[in-house]
């Protein structure tokens, strides 16, 4: 592979360790509709499509990037591949300019205002942020040398206002990623098919000096402008929305083998389902139907959201509403439930039970299933309904006061299957507060322990009054210590607590 100025990247790339083994994964791959085996080298080269920063993310392009980051995370953390991401950030184009025209705001200043907004955004919902974000302002030259290249291959002519487009007709293997559009007459381009390289400067807009004129970049080559400079003739992963595949996509793929002198510029094209809310509806600035990042974190928490990504394969379609979020929250609850348990079991019970070679052995299978469906086109889905029947293993073994019928083995590598699993999706267990710091779980054991101590004097009293009023004392207690996150629960000779966010109350 071809790697265009390594230096840049040298420096980034410094004490990291590069896989060397061959990947068992399989990747559908939308331009041959098939599932494929991963190809790649020493390093894993990955193209993100970012946002247009005109306005704030809304959660149909969160869940795209947040499906990303848990393939990411997936490529890394099981089959040890070093990942390098590249990400742009459209930070002139049509939509900004129209908007700081209404709003009488430098493009450049707004797009920068919501690009610091979405990068707060992704880190709320725990995101891992590409090693590169590229603004297209700051790869002008690229830009206009990856223009020229193509002028000199007869590809490019110029429209009447001095705009530069990419002339489809001259470029044979067009449409090779889907059945483009038929061919029609247009206004002021050769075909409607041919797209805009470099538009010309335009009254009150930002633009740039060239050889061509004044004017800025078009939509479709700043991607490849700055993959090429990152990765040069070959990027393994080039991932978006499926919305992107035509005709960004396709455009993009046209001019990067046209510059590059390639067949394939891309080696897998990943693309996210749409996220609906309602009636299989999309959701859309356009159709004004959109739900922000921070409205979303009033009413479910970053995980809650993450876990509804997990439940359906990245390449399909995603429903949002009440109740596939009741869903979301219903599994992440159990899961939590038990590392829960299991944290309680392990820090107060003695068990005097041998270790179960079958127990042991159903454990490692389900690791395994869980591996083998990662491997398969990142079969999140599966591998969660995999931990939901190893806890429901596991329930079945729980006694009375919250403690399992095993040994501690099984209950270690059970809980140490489950917390690795979820950490490795991006689910934050340090949000769930199992990881809370010492002096506040003292504080908590000792309040639990305290009215834990006060229940089973209720219960060993011969006063009915006096009895009551401990109960409701202890009930008390237990409510308002819900209202900060800490639930309890109680069973005839013990009580345990766990953390938990309540969710919020919809009106």
């Amino acid at each position: 592979m071809i790697m265009r100025n390594l230096g840049v990247l040298g420096s980034l790339l410094t004490n990291r360790s590069f896989c060397t083994n061959k990947s068992n994964v399989l990747v559908y791959n939308y331009k041959t509709k098939t599932k494929e085996p991963l190809k790649c080298n020493k390093l894993l080269t990955w193209y993100v499509c970012g946002p247009t920063v005109y306005d704030s993310m809304h959660i149909g392009h969160a869940s795209c990037y947040i499906k990303f980051d848990i393939i990411r995370r997936i490529l890394e953390n099981y089959f040890q591949l070093s990942v390098f991401q590249v990400m742009n950030i459209t930070n002139v184009d049509d939509k900004i300019i129209s908007k700081a025209r209404a709003l009488n705001i430098d493009p450049l200043k707004l797009a920068r205002n919501y690009e610091v907004e979405f990068i707060e955004d992704i880190n709320l919902l725990n995101i891992k942020q590409p090693d590169i974000i590229a603004r297209v302002t700051d790869f002008i030259p690229q830009v206009l040398n990856f223009i020229q290249n193509l002028f000199d291959k007869d590809l490019v002519y110029s429209a009447d206002d001095g705009s530069l487009f990419f002339d489809t007709t001259k470029y044979t293997r067009y449409g090779k990623m889907v059945k483009v559009p038929e061919i029609v007459p247009h206004m002021f381009k050769k075909s409607n098919l041919d797209f805009a390289l470099w538009k010309a400067t335009k009254p009150g807009e930002p633009s740039w000096d060239s050889s061509w004129g004044p004017g800025r970049p078009g939509w479709h080559i700043e991607c490849s402008a700055i993959a090429s400079h990152y990765f040069g003739s070959s990027v393994d992963i080039h991932s978006g929305g499926i919305d992107l595949l035509f005709p960004h996509h396709e455009n993009e793929e046209a001019q990067c083998c046209a510059y590059h002198n390639v067949d394939d510029w891309v080696k897998h094209w990943i693309h996210t389902g749409h996220l609906h809310v309602g009636d299989n509806i999309k959701m859309s600035k356009s159709l004004m139907n959109t739900i922000s990042v921070k409205e979303l974190l009033n009413s479910y928490t970053a995980n809650q959201f993450r876990t509804l990504c997990l439940l359906s394969n990245f390449k399909n379609d995603l429903e949002f509403n009440d109740s596939t979020m009741d869903v979301a929250c219903g599994v992440l609850k159990k899961l939590d439930s038990f590392i829960a348990n299991c944290y309680a079991h392990l820090n107060t019970y003695n068990s005097k039970h041998i270790p179960d070679i079958t127990l042991l052995k159903k454990i490692s299978d389900i690791e395994n299933d869980i591996l083998i469906n990662l491997a398969d086109n990142f079969n999140t889905s599966k591998a969660l309904n995999l931990l939901i029947e190893l806890i429901s293993i596991f329930n079945k073994l729980l006694t009375v006061d919250f403690h399992f019928n095993c040994s501690k083995l099984e209950v270690i590598q059970a809980l140490n299957l489950v917390v690795k699993t979820l950490e490795s999706f991006g689910i934050d267990l340090s949000r769930s507060k199992f990881k809370s710091d010492a002096e506040n779980s003292l504080v908590i054991d000792i309040t639990v322990n305290f009215r834990s101590k006060l229940r089973q004097l209720a219960l060993q009293s011969k006063s009915g009054i006096s009895k009551q009023e401990i109960f409701e004392l202890c009930d008390n207690l237990r409510d308002e210590l819900s209202l900060a996150n800490i639930i309890v629960q109680d069973s005839k000779i013990s009580s345990i607590w766990r953390h938990e966010k309540i969710q919020a109350k919809k009106n």
